[in-house]
């Protein structure tokens, strides 16, 4: 049930966000000292805006990758956490995927300077593989 409650829950904040970008975010809006900001950019290539060629391939090649992991490493374990960890990951790299097959792009527009350019699906993927990491960390002998 947590598995639905937050994948609806983050995908309506996926949505809304890019919506929001899309049609209103016509300029760059400075939110810490020209370091962190919003402004809206239409990425074409893979997370942190890294400029591989094959993209939709490699997408492919991960989300498989990380599929393949689950079954063969983690899903025998049956520790929930790390069961949702892997699915809202899997869930939002398929995302992406179908977002950049469908348009070709998606749409980004949380700035941090030096580093990348990103949107809630990653920030979303970011969180759940920390969640992971750090289980993993701790329970780890």
């Amino acid at each position: 049930m947590i598995f639905y409650i937050s994948l609806i829950i983050s995908l309506i904040i996926d949505l809304f966000t890019k919506y929001i970008a899309f049609n209103y975010l016509n300029w760059k809006i400075e939110i810490v000292w020209n370091y962190f900001y919003f402004e809206y950019f239409e990425n074409t290539w893979i997370a942190f805006s890294m400029q591989l060629p094959y993209i939709k391939i490699i997408t492919i090649i991960l989300i498989l990758w990380i599929f393949y992991y689950y079954f063969k490493e983690e899903r025998k374990n049956n520790i929930k956490i790390v069961d949702l960890s892997f699915w809202l990951i899997l869930w939002w790299a398929i995302w992406n995927w179908i977002e950049r097959i469908i348009n070709s792009k998606v749409i980004d527009f949380i700035w941090v300077k030096n580093f990348s350019i990103f949107n809630m699906a990653d920030v979303f993927i970011s969180i759940w593989a920390i969640i992971y990491t750090i289980y993993i960390l701790k329970n780890n002998k």
